[in-house]
């Protein structure tokens, strides 16, 4: 065999390996089912009987009953409440990392643990001692405890967060000086992370893909519409100052860091094409807001969010249907499925198509169905269909 061949050979064998090990894709479970993970090591191994490659875990600290919401108390302080000045201690979180070191995951590779930027009611110009301080200790609760990294959630659940025309000083500090000290917190938040975790794997819920997705109108009535990254559009959108701040993270990213946008705007896409759009949008379509774009391509990946239980709610009262394992709500039935948005065929081609056009990453999204246990009320049908879908991507 003559050398040129063999140089040949060796390159192309390592291709393919490459190619193999990037295409390795995974299933990630976000949703209502976040169980105390004090009680993980007994559970277990009936998650791990679901057919997900790892999942989302809210933590609460060891002082959760002082920590309210509405009157009550709030279950998992530290995933809701971090985003604030309150202070978490490394002694208040250690018995998650505790129980995450004593749970034998055999199935499980790539867990997260669950963070929002809840209550959110600090101004960027504020002391961030204590946000920065608090999402140190979320990547290392994942570092410690085995886990992949943080589902980061940047949705505005309590705070207008992101949004410039909602900001505390708008009258007297412009779009760019709001958008520079957000770009520098996104720095810091990625520093405070990679301290703990040098090889962290963030996964967000959506990215500067909510900025593109969104329809957006400036104070003039000018509209900026859907699919569309003119950078003025920022100015106006409820998430217009979320691109800065990941924009930052990117910036500040260590050469072992993996940033995903998960895109949470692909929960109701079925066809291959929804999905493709998606991932032009990220590779490609996003890139007006995006200040380093060498860097951004090498550390940000494109992964899907999919709802299996979408508009379970149609349109009624939320506080009407707990999520107790019933098997019928308004949007959703057990047993005639042709009420739910996902058919369980449709499900399987949604999560193959997801799986074909993400990098690594599919997460699906469940508000009232769960999986396993004395309230399991997924249909065998549709976890069978899921199971199709994950075949699939090793066939």
């Amino acid at each position: 065999m003559n050398c040129n061949r063999i140089v040949i050979l060796i390159i192309a064998a390592f291709c393919i390996s490459f190619s193999t090990a990037h295409a390795e894709k995974k299933l990630i479970y976000v949703g209502i089912d976040k169980p105390d993970v004090n009680s993980l090591p007994q559970i277990v191994e009936q998650m791990e009987q679901t057919p997900f490659d790892g999942w989302t875990f809210g933590i609460r600290s060891k002082n959760a009953h002082l920590s309210l919401l509405d009157g009550r108390p709030r279950k998992f302080d530290f995933t809701w409440g971090s985003w604030s000045n309150r202070v978490f201690t490394h002694d208040e979180i250690q018995s998650s990392i505790d129980s995450f070191k004593n749970t034998k995951f055999k199935k499980f590779t790539d867990n997260f643990v669950y963070l929002c930027v809840t209550p959110g009611d600090i101004d960027w110009f504020d002391s961030y001692d204590a946000v920065l301080n608090n999402v140190g200790l979320a990547a290392l609760i994942a570092k410690e405890g085995g886990l992949k990294g943080v589902f980061f959630d940047p949705e505005e659940y309590e705070t207008p967060l992101w949004n410039y025309q909602k900001q505390r000083d708008v009258k007297t500090k412009s779009f760019d000086e709001y958008a520079a000290q957000v770009r520098k917190r996104g720095a810091e938040v990625m520093q405070a992370f990679q301290n703990a975790y040098p090889e962290i794997t963030i996964l967000l819920a959506f990215g500067h893909s909510a900025n593109y997705w969104y329809e957006t109108t400036d104070n003039r009535g000018n509209n900026f519409p859907k699919c569309s990254s003119d950078p003025n559009k920022l100015h106006y959108a409820d998430y217009g100052l979320l691109s800065p701040f990941l924009n930052g993270m990117v910036e500040a990213a260590g050469p072992k860091v993996k940033i995903v946008d998960g895109w949470e705007n692909a929960y109701f896409f079925l066809r291959a094409k929804e999905f493709a759009n998606g991932r032009a949008a990220v590779r490609e379509k996003v890139l007006p807001f995006v200040s380093d774009k060498g860097k951004y391509s090498k550390v940000y990946q494109c992964g899907f969010g999919i709802w299996l239980d979408a508009n379970w709610l149609d349109g009624k009262n939320r506080d009407d249907y707990p999520a107790d394992g019933r098997k019928e709500y308004p949007g959703w039935n057990n047993k005639d499925f042709s009420r739910n948005y996902f058919q369980p065929e449709e499900i399987e081609m949604s999560l193959k198509n997801a799986f074909k056009y993400s990098d690594e990453y599919v997460w699906l999204y469940v508000e009232r169905l769960f999986y396993y246990g004395s309230i399991k009320n997924v249909p065998d049908e549709y976890i069978d269909a899921i199971c199709r879908a994950k075949k699939s991507i090793k066939d």
